[in-house]
Order: structure tokens, then C-alpha cells, then sequence
């Protein structure tokens, strides 16, 4: 009560330290463990590990059938092995279907996960609560997967998000006890888990996979942990980075405390020792200090756990919505035990410092070196308490802005430096035929009337957005041939009165299909070549290019001399003149009869220029033109994970087949690097041209050489003036914002949260360094009033406060930019920078720490100013 500043001091001190130490932690617990409650049994299991191949780009996935078997039958230093094989599927539920990820579990590993018995399907715990809305009782309900009715027998447990983390699993089936043939055998689809036998390290199982099996790239051995590699090791260093700062503002609130009590210690030694010397046992003053750090230690705490809460719901405020998604509160109770526990501590230890000075000295000792002020060697500890604040500040608020220039490296980067500056410009035509692409090229011209423009692209769907899933059927390249012989007729006007409508697969000529040799067959014919997954494939006649079976239809006459003939029909108006009345026999060579793989892929629809411009590397085949290009069939280009997914990793030459049985040749294979260490995980997508596929609602990325807000709102003006919007409204945004919260999320994410430890370290600096200049102004109020007295200028005696407190920050800083630069590592890791950061990254910490300064300065310089000669004097006397 005699010292309410300090007593406010300590109790903001403790109440920091202990809060943003529990913010931290538990933000960083919640990223490697996820929420109270979902750790994974599997993690606790000893020698359970993970086997994955990595590639020639050093990124880790899943291993092909080949190589699983191959894994089975020669090496022998597991336990048991178990393959999980994880594709997109479609789930239809009370009328209402969906892509999910599906898993298909042996029964070894079904025990293990502690999934429901049974030979129905499990349904995910989230999917249980978002479909069926927690239903008490949904075992024996009716689901639709893939086409094929089957049985819910459970729900998962709620641990079980996945077999990793990072890769989210809606439904679980038993595993097809069946060997895989053709690109099944090579796809890349099946996670791997196995169990160590009794004495075998990992190291030596790592041994013995690479010395054994021959595969395409490096079979790995990976202790189970419940998250895929690459994530791993960016979660480890974000959590290493999260502990790092937690504790440096720790460390600065404990040295704040001391440094208050030490500056406490030295103005109350006086009074202490003439205590001691009217009587005052050691134990007496001992309690009494006791008594008096135990409730500021107790309230400190209390209040910090109360900041620890108030934070954990301010931070995720801070973020768009589905970066908050991805925060979890998940406090430890040893964490939050112990980080109370030091600071009371710390606090009751310094607290005591006066007993325990003055318990070395005699009463008279200590009243003759009363204007003298505390000891050399606690000037000496206060000195070091207050530089190593600044140091750990320094290091606080380089990394925030190490962060902060990864991330806008990140998206310079991507978005390719020769747009400079790339907006978004999102809109929407008016539906019908006629307005075709014509409405996106006046968008085109509307923008490129602005000046500074270095570039353009349009796409369907951005990096970053919810996938949209949808079903193909895969036709792998070069499958064996066969010979078949059918009549061959022309399709005319006439024919439509023979043929019941609409077909009974696929659909008939129409306008989209004068880029492409096309044609239907009557159902013997469909018969004789693929049954029911006819339509959508192709077979080749004598002229030479492949004729795509784009419809099946029905005979409505039954003649006996046609009707049970197979025939293939072509499209008349394609020919000059009148269509011949015979039919003609003709031989035809097409695939052998095979089971087509399922595929759910994400599509999207770009422009030619999307690829570079979203820094989309192709790495085999060839990218789609800008234009059609007359006689071109459809054509498509899929990521990488497609390619490994579903195509064994050579997919150019293969095709995919629509539900609506529509044929798309793969052409390319694109590669994407990722935006950061966190970004989603690229989901298998296949891309379509524009001139092909052409949305109603599309994006323009377009580059400019600057952006500012009166720049987006002219170019907003511009666009909705152009003839032929659709009813949404357009919206103009840029790159860096889209992607700071789709892709880039975590990043930011871990940007705000360092940010956020930078500034309660700055808060905690400046008044640990108020404290240390208003106890040496102090000190010296008489040699500053002798000064004043024989003349001093004011601006002297303000210079001399500043060069005290300035000697500490430099040194401070020097110290906090040599432990920032063996930190710089660990940082570039996870901003994945390639060189070193710019200027303003190390010029960030001294700028903020000069003002820091001259804050911690004002109020001591102004004391300064205004002592009184004679007041002091008085008062010593």
C-alpha cells in the first residue's frame, strides 16, 4: 500500500508472464496433440511406425500395391504390416450425396484403430454429428458408397480423425481381400503402418527396407506420430518457435519481477536495518515480506490465468474464420502448475532480498552508504536483468518480422514476378448460349484499359477454395487391342423416328462436338464392345484417328434384319452432300474388355496462362492451347497426386470418362510447390480449358505494377459497366488477400501469435527499463540537483537519462541480433525462404527498441528536470 506503482507493476508483470506463457504453450499444444481428449492410442503403442516413399523432391506419401508387396514377402523386421488404401468417394445419404474420403481398412488394422466390429461401413465421428446429427442409434442405417448399398456399423472413435491428422478420413470400410491389376497396382494410394518386432530399432528396419526393395523412390521409416512428415517437421519447428517465445517473455516478466524487487531491496535498506537495530528479529521480517510476495504472487497468477482465457478468445478474433478453425486452446494443467509456480517463486526469493541483504551488513554499515544506493553488485545484476530483456525482445521482434517477410515472400513468389501485383476480379455472366466466352474477353478489354497491366488468367476456382469433387471413370493408355466387326450407318434427320429417345446412355450429336471424330452404337453393339460402360470409349476404324462412342441407343423398329446387328452410327451432317441409304460392313479394333477405376478428382477450369502465372510447373506431356483447335478432342492436364493417385504416375496418353459419359484426354501433368510449411494438402484435380468448359462464374487474374484502394475501385467501376453481368456482384480483391486466407492461413497464423509474444515482450521491456531509469534517477537526485544548481542546461541532464537507458538497449540489441542470426535457420525452415531476409528485418528490432527507449525515458527525464536544489538538500540534511 506504500507502493502502489510498484505493487501495479508486479501484478502486470506476473499477470503477462504467467498468461502469454499459458497462451502460448497451449496454442502449441493444441497444434501437435489437437483437442483435450484426441490423442491417439496408436502414438502410445511402442514400435509402432510409419512407411512412406519419398520422391525425388524429398516429399513423403503413400506407397504403390507393388511396393506394399513387395514389402510383405521380403523383409521381415516387423511385428505385422498393414496397408490403409485412402481415394475420394461418393456417399449417397436420405437423398442427399457427397465426396468424402474413404478408407479401405484390412481387418489387422481395424483392431488396432478400435473400430466397431462389423461388415458394414464407419462412419467418421465428425460425420456422425454433421450428417446424421449425432443420432443415438444409426447402426444397421441404409448408405449408398460408390454406387453400392451397404450397412453403417458404427461410429470411429473421436481420436480417430484419420490415420493421420492431416489427411482427414469421413468413412471406413472393410478391406477388398482381392489383388489389384493394371494402374491400381502402381497408384500411389496406400498408407502404411507396422509394428517393430521386439529388439529391432528403427534404424535397422531402415536398413533393411533400403537394402531390400526396389522401388522408384526411397521407402522411409518413420516413427508413428499421427501426422505425415512434412507436417511433422513444419509443426515441430512452429512449436519449437512457439516454446522459444513463450519463453523469452517468461524469462522477461521473471526479470522484471526481480529487477523491481532489487530496486525495492536498495530503497528499503534503510528503513530494514533501522529495524533490525531497534530490535527486529531476521524471522519477523521474513514473514512479514513473506506474507506480502505471497499475495502479490497469488493475485498475479490468478490474474494471468484470467489474461490466458481473454487471450484465447481475442487471438482467434484477430484471424479470418477459417484461420480460427484451425487454432486450439488445449492448456496443460502441469504447464499452467508450473508457470504459476515460477513466477511465485521467483516473486517470494526476490521478495526476501532485503533480509537477506541486510542480514550480511551492519545496521551502521548500511546507514553510513545510504546516499550511496544499492551495491555494486546489485547494480551490476539489475544491469544484466535489464540488457538480457532487450536481447530477448530484440530476438522476439526480429523473428515476427522474419515471419512477416517470409510471408510476403511467399506470395511475391507465387504469384509470379513478372505480374508485379495480382488482383482479383471475380464475375459472373448471364446464363444462355449466346453469351459464350464473349462476355470474359469484354471483361478482358475492360481491364486491360487500365494502366499498368502485365498479364492475365482466368480460373474456375483459386488455390486454396473447397475442392469440387467429381466422378470419372479412368481409362489407362495403351490397352491391348481387339478386333470388331460392325455395320457402320449414318445418322440423319430420319433416324430419329427408328430410336426411342433419350438414349439409353450418353445423349446424341450436338453442336459441341464438331471438334471431334464422334458417334453412337444401337445396344448390340454396345454389347459386343464394353456393356454398360460403353459410352465415353473409343475405337478406331480404318481412316485412322479414334471415334469416341459419345451415346447408346435403343431401336424403337423391331426389324429382324437390323435390329439385331451391331451397328455404329455417324453424324451425316458432318458430310457434304446426301447420306447413302446402305449399310456398310466395317472392322474396328478396341480395348479389351476391362473394369474401369473410379476417380474423384477436384476440376477446375483455367485459362492456357494459369499454369505460370500460379507458378504450376509441367512436368510431362504438354499444356492445353489458348484457342480450340479444329479435329481436337477434349483435353485435360491433372496435378501430380492425380498422376501418382490414380494413373501410377504416367498419365499422359490415359483418358477420364464423366458420369455423363464425356471422354477427356490427358495431355499434361502439372506440378505446384507449396505456399508454405502448412498449406493444405494438394487434393488430386484435373484441369479443363476455357474454350472447352466455360463457367458461369469465373476469376481474372490480372498483374499490376501497383494497387491501391482508388485503383480496386475503379477497376470495379469499369467492370460492372461491361455488358453481360450475371446477378452476383463482382469482386475485386487481390492475391496476397485471398491467399493470406486460404493457403498461406498458417503462416499467418504463426506470424500473428510470435507477433503477438513480440508485443507483451515490448510491454514488458519498456517498463522493466522505466524501472531501472526512474531507481538511477532516483539515486541521483542529488548529483542532478548540484548540477542544476551550478548551471546545467536541461537538455544535458535529459541526455544523460537517455544515454543510460540507450547504453542498455545497444547492448541489448547487438546481443538479440547475434541470437536472431542462429535463430535465422530455424525461421527460414519454416517461411521455407530460400536467402536470407531483407534489410528491414534486422533494421525492425532497433527501431522498436529506440522508441521503446524514449518511451521508458520520458517520465525519468521529466523527474529529472524538475528536482529542486534545495528541496534535495533539505532533505538530506
Amino acid at each position: 500500500m506504500r507502493t502502489p506503482w510498484l505493487t501495479l507493476a508486479l501484478l502486470l508483470t506476473i499477470a503477462l508472464g504467467t498468461g502469454s506463457n499459458v497462451t502460448v504453450y497451449s496454442f502449441a499444444r493444441g497444434l501437435t496433440k489437437g483437442p483435450a481428449g484426441s490423442d491417439s492410442p496408436l502414438t502410445s503403442l511402442p514400435g509402432m511406425v510409419s512407411l512412406f516413399e519419398q520422391d525425388a523432391h524429398r516429399e513423403a506419401g503413400p506407397l504403390s500395391y507393388q511396393e506394399y508387396l513387395s514389402l510383405k514377402r521380403h523383409l521381415n523386421p516387423f511385428e505385422w504390416m498393414g496397408a490403409v488404401r485412402v481415394l475420394p468417394g461418393s456417399v449417397a445419404m436420405a437423398d442427399q450425396s457427397a465426396i468424402v474420403s474413404i478408407a479401405s481398412v484390412p481387418s489387422n488394422l481395424a483392431g488396432v484403430l478400435r473400430l466397431p466390429k462389423g461388415k458394414g461401413v464407419v462412419i467418421s465421428h465428425r460425420m456422425w454429428q454433421t450428417e446424421f446429427g449425432a443420432k443415438s442409434n444409426i447402426r444397421g442405417d441404409s448408405i449408398r458408397v460408390n454406387g453400392i448399398n451397404a450397412r453403417v456399423s458404427g461410429v470411429a472413435p473421436e481420436w480417430l480423425e484419420g490415420l493421420y491428422r492431416d489427411r482427414v478420413i469421413d468413412l471406413w470400410t472393410p478391406s477388398q481381400e482381392k489383388p489389384l491389376r493394371g494402374a491400381d497396382r502402381s497408384s500411389r494410394n496406400l498408407w502404411v503402418l507396422a509394428r517393430l518386432r521386439h529388439n529391432v530399432s528403427i534404424g535397422q528396419a531402415q536398413s533393411t527396407v533400403r537394402s531390400g526393395l526396389d522401388a522408384s523412390g526411397e521407402i522411409i521409416v518413420r516413427p508413428y506420430t499421427g501426422m505425415t512428415p512434412e507436417v511433422a517437421d513444419g509443426i515441430s519447428r512452429i512449436s519449437t518457435l512457439f516454446g522459444l517465445a513463450a519463453s523469452a517473455v517468461f524469462f522477461i516478466a521473471c526479470a522484471n519481477v526481480i529487477s523491481f524487487l532489487l530496486g525495492r531491496t536498495a530503497a528499503r535498506s534503510h528503513e530494514t536495518s533501522v529495524r533490525v537495530a531497534l530490535g527486529a528479529s531476521r524471522r519477523q521480517l521474513a514473514r512479514e515480506l513473506l506474507g506480502d510476495n505471497v499475495v502479490i504472487s497469488v493475485a498475479g497468477g490468478a490474474l494471468g490465468l484470467l489474461l490466458a482465457v481473454w487471450t484465447a478468445r481475442i487471438v482467434p478474433a484477430l484471424l479470418f474464420d477459417q484461420d480460427a478453425e484451425r487454432l486450439v486452446f488445449a492448456p496443460s494443467l502441469f504447464s499452467i502448475v508450473a508457470a504459476c509456480a515460477a513466477c511465485a517463486g521467483i516473486t517470494i526469493l526476490c521478495g526476501l532480498l532485503p533480509v537477506f541483504a541486510s542480514a550480511s551488513d551492519r545496521p551502521e554499515t548500511v546507514l553510513r552508504r545510504e546516499s550511496a544506493g544499492p551495491s555494486r553488485r546489485m547494480r551490476r545484476v539489475r544491469v544484466g536483468l535489464v540488457v538480457s530483456q532487450m536481447a530477448s525482445c530484440c530476438v522476439l521482434v526480429i523473428s515476427t518480422a522474419f515471419l512477416f517477410d517470409g510471408l510476403r515472400a511467399a506470395l511475391q513468389t507465387r504469384s509470379s514476378h513478372r505480374l508485379g501485383d495480382p488482383v482479383l476480379v471475380t464475375v459472373q455472366k448471364q446464363p444462355g448460349p449466346d453469351n459464350g466466352l464473349k462476355y470474359y474477353q469484354q471483361v478482358e478489354q475492360a481491364t486491360r484499359s487500365l494502366p499498368g497491366i502485365s498479364g492475365m488468367a482466368w480460373a474456375g476456382r483459386l488455390p486454396g477454395n473447397q475442392p469440387a469433387w467429381q466422378s470419372f471413370r479412368v481409362e489407362p493408355r495403351n490397352l491391348p487391342l481387339r478386333e470388331i466387326t460392325m455395320d457402320s450407318a449414318w445418322f440423319t434427320g430420319d433416324s430419329l423416328k427408328l430410336f426411342k429417345l433419350p438414349p439409353r446412355d450418353g445423349r446424341l450429336f450436338g453442336f459441341g462436338d464438331q471438334g471431334c471424330r464422334v458417334a453412337i452404337v444401337n445396344e448390340t453393339a454396345a454389347a459386343e464392345l464394353f456393356d454398360s460402360n460403353t459410352v465415353g470409349r473409343t475405337i478406331q476404324d480404318s481412316l485412322g484417328p479414334p471415334v469416341e462412342i459419345i451415346g447408346v441407343v435403343a431401336q424403337r423398329v423391331r426389324d429382324a434384319a437390323t435390329s439385331s446387328r451391331p451397328t455404329i452410327y455417324y453424324n451425316h451432317s458432318d458430310q457434304a452432300g446426301p447420306a447413302p441409304d446402305r449399310i456398310v460392313l466395317a472392322h474396328f479394333r478396341a480395348p479389351i474388355r476391362s473394369e474401369l477405376v473410379s476417380a474423384e478428382l477436384d476440376a477446375n477450369v483455367v485459362s492456357q496462362r494459369y499454369f505460370p502465372v500460379m507458378g504450376l510447373s509441367l512436368v510431362a506431356g504438354d499444356e492445353f492451347a489458348d484457342h480450340s483447335i479444329p479435329g481436337e478432342c477434349r483435353v485435360g492436364v491433372v496435378n501430380q497426386e492425380a498422376a501418382d493417385l490414380y494413373f501410377g504416375g504416367k498419365p499422359v496418353g490415359a483418358a477420364v470418362i464423366d458420369d455423363r459419359g464425356v471422354r477427356t484426354a490427358i495431355i499434361g501433368v502439372v506440378r505446384s510447390r507449396p505456399f508454405g510449411t502448412f498449406q493444405r494438402q494438394s487434393e488430386p484435380a484435373i484441369y479443363f480449358p476455357m474454350f472447352q468448359d466455360s463457367l458461369s462464374r469465373m476469376t481474372l487474374i490480372a498483374g499490376m505494377r501497383h494497387i491501391d484502394q482508388p485503383l480496386l475501385a475503379d477497376l470495379q467501376r469499369r467492370i460492372e459497366s461491361v455488358p453481360g453481368r450475371g446477378p452476383a456482384p463482382v469482386v475485386v480483391q487481390t492475391l496476397a488477400t485471398h491467399l493470406t486466407r486460404t493457403a498461406l492461413a498458417p503462416l499467418r497464423i504463426a506470424t500473428t501469435i510470435i507477433g503477438a509474444s513480440a508485443a507483451t515482450a515490448l510491454m514488458l521491456s519498456i517498463l522493466g527499463l522505466f524501472g531501472a531509469l526512474s531507481d538511477a534517477a532516483r539515486q541521483r537526485r542529488r548529483e542532478l540537483a548540484i548540477r542544476i544548481a551550478l548551471g546545467a542546461q536541461r537538455w544535458r541532464i535529459v541526455y544523460q537519462v537517455l544515454r543510460e537507458g540507450g547504453r542498455l538497449a545497444c547492448v541489448g540489441t547487438l546481443m538479440g541480433m547475434f541470437g536472431s542470426l542462429a535463430l535465422s535457420r530455424l525461421l527460414s525452415r519454416i517461411t521455407s525462404a530460400q536467402s536470407l531476409p531483407a534489410l528491414w528485418v534486422w533494421l525492425a528490432a532497433p527501431a522498436v527498441l529506440t522508441l521503446a527507449l524514449l518511451i521508458a525515458s520520458v517520465l525519468p527525464a521529466r523527474r529529472s528536470l524538475l528536482v529542486s536544489p534545495l528541496t534535495v538538500m533539505r532533505e538530506d540534511n
